[in-house]
């Protein structure tokens, strides 16, 4: 699964401003979203249809990790993985 060249991989704090911007009332486009981060409508959808996912992994994270680029995805072990963490 590669990437096209001119796409960018979104930080946890650009996916929780794309769920924040299309949740208004006026929201945007996603085609003006697509332009406004250089990622396709698919990375759009994608983040909208994971939103409370997303949502609720960024309350957990700080500032600093949100800034930082990786992959978003749901790992096997969850429950572990909180019960790991609390």
């Amino acid at each position: 699964m590669s990437k096209k060249p001119n796409e960018k991989r979104l930080n946890e704090h650009q996916r929780y401003e794309i769920i924040s911007k299309l949740s208004k009332m006026n929201a945007p486009s996603k085609r003006v979203l697509t332009r406004e981060y250089i990622i396709s409508e698919g990375t759009i959808q994608k983040v909208w249809n994971n939103r409370e996912a997303i949502l609720e992994r960024s309350a957990l994270l700080s500032e600093e990790a949100k800034e930082r680029t990786f992959p978003a995805f749901v790992g096997r072990f969850t429950k572990l993985e909180d019960m790991l963490y609390i």
